[in-house]
């Protein structure tokens, strides 16, 4: 599938855990964000028979590929995993995201954190040299940063996400939180 660069918006607040928090909880009440439906096969057995199946469909489809000389025994830390997800009944953004440990959600859900720098899964602050060549300025307007994602402001690198904190006149107005992220 890839990854999908997404931002979202929320009104400025000094607390930028809260606001990120806030951005999560109406990304997921509005339903923006990519939704995986779970195995149901998963659901319907047992971890171990699931674990043996997909073990097993694993190693066809490698002798089917390499041949029964090229094929090796797949470990089932994967299966395990997709079979625990398979069970997690999605009630808010962090219940959706352990539940599609390998597509992520594609929005600013899968951003869980603040970082002073970046690092995966947590935003952090666009960093002044970004602010300066983007806007000009240290307190760019909210239609600078809209214009600046048409232009191509996507963040940092995949399962990274940034955010800038946009002005009217010189009070801060608007934090935006902008990413890479999804597989």
């Amino acid at each position: 599938m890839g990854a999908s660069v997404w931002n979202r918006r929320v009104p400025y607040q000094a607390d930028i855990t809260a606001a990120l928090r806030q951005a999560r909880e109406e990304a997921y009440a509005d339903g923006d964000y990519y939704l995986r439906e779970p195995d149901p096969r998963a659901r319907q057995m047992s971890e171990e028979e699931f674990v043996a199946l997909e073990a097993a469909e694993t190693r066809a489809a490698l002798v089917a590929e390499f041949g029964e000389d090229g094929a090796w025994e797949p470990g089932d830390g994967f299966a395990r995993q997709a079979w625990h997800a398979a069970q997690i009944e999605v009630t808010g953004p962090d219940t959706l995201l352990e539940s599609q440990p390998f597509s992520g959600t594609h929005s600013i859900i899968d951003m869980t954190g603040v970082a002073d720098h970046p690092d995966g899964g947590r935003v952090a602050p666009l960093p002044d040299e970004d602010l300066d060549h983007w806007f000009g300025t240290r307190q760019p307007s909210a239609e600078a940063v809209e214009e600046a994602f048409d232009d191509g402001l996507d963040g940092f690198a995949r399962w990274h996400g940034a955010y800038v904190i946009a002005y009217d006149g010189d009070r801060p107005a608007w934090i935006y939180f902008f990413g890479w992220s999804g597989d």
